[in-house]
């Protein structure tokens, strides 16, 4: 898959724009226990992606 660009000349992997597209489906959902259990493990997975490709996208966290 292609690498998607982001404004500032920074590039996304297709995991982090999938990543970025379930957390902005999960905000639009109720508050509860199990959309913030959901936004944890999802934000567990952008930690390790960033981590495994050497992105600065986590260091901004």
């Amino acid at each position: 898959m292609p690498t998607v660009f982001r404004p500032h000349g920074r590039a996304m992997s297709p995991a982090l724009d999938e990543i970025n597209r379930r957390i902005r489906l999960l905000m639009s959902q109720p508050a509860g226990t199990r959309r913030a259990q959901e936004y944890t493990r999802l934000l567990v997975m952008w930690a390790e992606a960033t981590t495994a490709s050497g992105s600065d996208w986590g260091k901004a966290a």
